[in-house]
């Protein structure tokens, strides 16, 4: 558990005062040995810490080996492990803290699958718990000693905040939480929180983690752009060029749906892939024209006949007890002729999407403006995401269209210096078109001419 060369005395002394950590059942079977950034982590009580750095350095494992150190050492203590949404845990952390963390065959494992557990139980009467932010009342009515949050750029500042109140079980003597990230925009609150002193940074570089291999440095050292820097160089960059600079996340996402939102009118809109991401989404539109996205299908690597099975099965409305087929106004597709005819085999009927793009943006761009009310005209459900992608996740791509805002961009002139408002880079677009879609079905008009032009959406559809 300490770094190769550290004294027994000075290991105990950093870490409290337990004299036998060096025999933890976990040392003997799976060894642990944290370097640089995870050395200074694993000793670091400082009640907010947040270790930023490049892809692959073994944040997420530094922090579960922490928090898994301490639910040992400390009886009776409470830890929680969390990401924006509870669904995120399943293929991304729990997968390394069971594969990687806790030995084979240790009592903790025992109970429910990863998808369906909410706590690991250890002997000594510690309680590990795995939450979301999508199910904040839970988290929020319980207090526990250390808090470890992944991806947390996902997060706003307001949830890192109440997560603190929440520091206050004292069975450890230092109440903590630990958070992790790959860096984004240097103004994210985040950097700007560790800039402050109100959380202490602390740097991951890849030479922390001796199981980065060759193969996937590549990977990172061949990305481009914003993402080179934030994945392999670990910079806080900026984004430039972005389509959709007015999306806000704590404008645009919404916690839930408003209430009766399942009597209102709704359509779906399709964007076909196989090895890019295959995206359905559902929408609901509000009495005031206003559209919801309150489902999402995002994923890679399965068949068309897969996925309209797939949206069968999803197409139904919960109500009190009772599960009804949802009615839609229309399904409208990208143009693919032999994917289209196949969803209309398997009962998914679909109508050709208006495809203008550069008209279409600008519409949804008109909705992303707060109106007169002060509100937008288009929201994104948090918890809309049936389930992630582990394919991407693990690459670090979008795997959501709300993870793509910030990365759909305008291409850059030759220079590099000017920026061609055009067509956007035809990249990270898998959830940005069929939005689209549904916001030109709402918006744009047919001209004389046979263009498309912007109006003022349908009141009824």
């Amino acid at each position: 558990m300490a770094e190769k060369g550290a004294s027994t005395k000075k290991r105990t002394k950093a870490f409290g005062k337990t004299r036998n950590i060096k025999k933890l059942p976990d040392a003997s079977s799976r060894p642990y040995g944290p370097r640089g950034g995870a050395y200074k982590l694993f000793y670091a009580k400082n009640r907010e810490v947040l270790m930023d750095g490049p892809a692959g350095t073994g944040k997420s494992r530094a922090i579960l080996e922490k928090i898994h150190a301490m639910m040992i050492k400390y009886p009776g203590s409470r830890g929680l492990i969390l990401r924006k949404t509870r669904k995120s845990m399943t293929e991304s952390v729990l997968v390394t803290f069971e594969e990687k963390v806790v030995p084979p065959g240790h009592p903790i494992l025992k109970g429910p699958s990863r998808q369906m557990r909410h706590s690991y139980k250890y002997p000594n009467g510690s309680v590990l718990v795995v939450g979301g932010m999508d199910a904040a009342d839970k988290i929020m009515s319980t207090e526990w000693d250390v808090i470890g949050v992944f991806e947390s750029t996902e997060l706003a500042e307001d949830d890192c905040e109440r997560l603190t109140t929440r520091l206050r079980n004292h069975v450890i003597p230092y109440q903590q939480i630990l958070m992790d990230c790959n860096p984004g925009s240097p103004q994210h609150w985040l950097n700007q929180r560790c800039i402050s002193k109100k959380t202490r940074r602390i740097k991951s570089r890849h030479e922390d983690n001796p199981s980065v291999t060759k193969e996937y440095l590549e990977t990172l050292r061949s990305l481009t752009g914003v993402r080179h820097k934030r994945l392999y160089l670990g910079l806080w960059a900026a984004q430039e060029g972005l389509v959709y600079e007015q999306f806000d996340e704590e404008l645009h996402v919404i916690k839930k749906m408003p209430v009766g939102w399942e009597n209102w009118r709704k359509m779906r809109t399709i964007d076909f892939g196989f090895t890019n991401p295959f995206v359905c989404q559902w929408w609901a539109i509000d009495p005031d024209a206003r559209l919801y996205l309150y489902r999402e299908l995002y994923e890679t690597q399965r068949l068309v006949e897969d996925m309209a099975r797939e949206i069968i099965r999803l197409s139904v409305t919960s109500r009190i007890g009772r599960r009804s087929k949802e009615k839609f106004i229309g399904t409208f597709a990208d143009w693919d002729r032999e994917d289209r005819e196949t969803l209309h085999k398997y009962g998914v009927h679909t109508t050709p999407a208006i495809k203008t793009i550069k008209t279409g943006i600008q519409a949804v761009q008109a909705r992303l403006r707060p109106a007169n009310d002060g509100k937008p005209r288009i929201f994104f459900l948090e918890g809309a995401l049936v389930k992630p992608d582990p394919a991407l996740m693990n690459a670090k791509l979008p795997y959501s269209t709300i993870h793509e805002f910030s990365e759909y961009v305008w291409p850059k002139a030759k220079d590099g210096k000017k920026t061609l408002k055009e067509e956007p880079v035809d990249e990270n677009n898998h959830g940005m078109d069929p939005m689209r879609y549904a916001v030109a079905r709402m918006d744009l008009r047919r001209s004389p001419q046979g263009g498309w032009y912007l109006g003022q959406s349908y009141s009824t559809v």
